[in-house]
C-alpha cells in the first residue's frame, strides 16, 4: 500500500513529496503504558524533534511550548548559528536571529518525555499548523533481551548481514578489566550530514546506560533533512494516536534490516531475513519512506551562501591578518580560485544551465 502525502514547507525550505511504503503489519495493536508507547513486548518512543518555522510564528511557537512543558525564559546567548534564544528547564530551545526568515526549535529527549504519550499526535499537528518543517526527529524501540542482544547485533555486522548500511561503528567500553564488565555497548550504522541517507541507526544496551533501570536493547533512528520532514508530515496525517504509535515503530524497523546475503549474488529480493529480526518486525511492522528531492534554485542557493559564508570569510581574513599577511586579499584570491574550479566543472559537464538558473541577474546581485 502506498500513500502520497504533500509535504509542507516553511520559509526557505524545499518542497518535497514523501511516499509511504508499508511493509509487514504488526501482530498487536498500539497501546499506552504510562510514559512509553507499547506494542506487544516492544516499547516505542519518539525521542527528539528539531523544526524550523517562519520567523513570524516565533511568538506562537513559544506559547505552544509553554502550554506543554511549562514556562521558559530568555537565554543570554544564542545557539546553532542563531544570535538569540529562549530556553526551558528540560533543555528545549527556541532560537532566532533578527532579520532571518526562520526561527528554530529543538526538543531534546527530556522535553519529549514531558509530552504525554496520548498527546503526541496533537502536538505534532499543532506544530504543523504553525508551518513547521522538521529537520531532525529521533524514534526508538526498546526490545526485551529475550528477543535480541548486543552480541547478535555485532555478530550480524561482522558477518555482513546488515542491509541498508555500509558504515558500522562498534563502541564497547570496558568498565572492569578483570571481569570484562562493560560500561557501554553500542553499534552505530550510517553517516550523518550531507553525505548521509537521512537515517542514522544506533543499537545500544539501555540497561548499561540507565544503570539497570531499563534492561532492554534500544534501537534508535535519527532521521534528518527531507527524510525527517517526510516522516513528520506522515505522522501528522495519521488518523489516531494508535496509528501514530504504530508508525513510530515502523519507522525504526523500516530503517534497517538484518539478513543472510549468502547465495543472493547481490539481489536484495533474495536475502533471507534473520529469524530474530523477522520476529521483531512481525511484532512491530515496518515501513519505508521515499522522498522526491527537489534541487534548490540558484536564488535560494545564493541566499544560503549569504547567510553562512560572511562570518567564515571574516574569520579567515582575521586569522591570515594576524599572521602578518593581507587577509582580505587572500580571501578574495580564494573566492577567485573557487570560481575557476566551478567553471572547470561546468565546462566538463557541457550541459546548458537548468531553467531555474535563468533568473533576473539584477535580482541576484541585490541578494549578494
Amino acid at each position: 500500500m502506498c500513500v502520497d502525502v504533500d509535504g509542507g514547507a516553511a520559509v526557505g525550505c524545499k518542497p518535497i513529496r514523501p511516499t509511504l511504503v508499508v511493509g509487514q503489519k504488526s501482530e498487536s495493536p498500539g497501546g499506552n503504558t504510562g510514559d512509553r508507547l507499547t506494542v506487544g513486548k516492544i516499547e516505542k518512543r519518539q525521542d527528539w524533534l528539531n523544526c524550523t518555522f517562519p520567523a513570524s510564528r516565533r511568538g506562537e511557537v513559544q506559547q505552544l511550548v509553554d502550554s506543554y512543558i511549562g514556562q521558559g525564559q530568555r537565554r543570554e546567548r544564542g545557539t546553532n548559528t542563531y544570535m538569540q534564544s529562549h530556553g526551558w528547564e528540560s533543555g528545549a530551545i527556541l532560537a532566532w536571529t533578527e532579520g532571518r526568515p526562520e526561527c528554530w526549535s529543538s526538543f531534546n529527549g527530556d522535553s519529549c518525555d514531558l509530552i504525554l504519550p496520548d498527546r503526541k499526535l496533537v502536538f505534532f499537528r499543532e506544530l504543523q499548523l504553525l508551518d513547521a518543517k522538521c529537520t531532525r526527529a529521533d524514534y526508538a524501540i526498546d526490545v526485551p533481551k529475550e528477543l535480541v542482544t548486543m552480541d547478535m547485533i555485532h555478530e550480524a555486522a561482522r558477518l555482513d548481514q546488515v542491509v541498508g548500511f555500509r558504515r558500522y561503528f562498534p563502541k564497547r567500553v570496558v568498565r572492569d578489566m578483570k571481569t570484562g564488565e562493560l560500561d557501554q555497548d553500542e553499534a552505530d550504522f550510517g553517516r550523518r550530514g550531507r553525505d548521509g541517507s537521512g537515517r542514522y541507526v544506533r543499537w545500544y544496551d539501555k540497561g548499561l546506560e540507565s544503570d539497570g533501570e531499563i534492561d532492554r536493547i534500544r534501537c534508535e533512528v535519527e532521521t534528518s533533512g527531507d527524510t525527517a520532514d517526510a516522516w513528520f508530515q506522515i505522522l501528522c496525517d495519521e488518523e489516531s494516536q494508535a496509528k501514530f504509535d504504530q508508525t513510530v515503530g515502523r519507522i525504526v524497523c523500516g530503517s534497517i534490516k538484518f539478513a543472510d546475503k549468502s547465495g543472493a549474488h547481490g539481489h536484495a529480493d533474495r536475502y533471507q531475513t534473520l529469524p530474530w529480526w523477522d520476529r521483531i518486525v512481525q511484532l512491530v511492522g515496518d515501513a519505508a519512506v521515499v522522498v522526491a528531492r527537489v534541487k534548490p534554485s540558484l536564488e535560494r542557493s545564493v541566499q544560503y551562501l549569504k547567510r553562512v559564508t560572511p562570518m567564515i570569510f571574516a574569520r579567515a581574513a582575521r586569522v591570515v591578518t594576524d599572521l602578518g599577511m593581507d587577509g582580505e586579499q587572500v580571501v578574495v584570491d580564494l573566492v577567485r580560485k573557487l570560481l575557476d574550479v566551478g567553471a572547470g566543472k561546468l565546462a566538463l559537464r557541457g550541459d546548458p544551465p537548468p531553467l531555474d538558473c535563468r533568473i533576473d541577474f539584477e535580482r541576484l546581485l541585490e541578494l549578494a
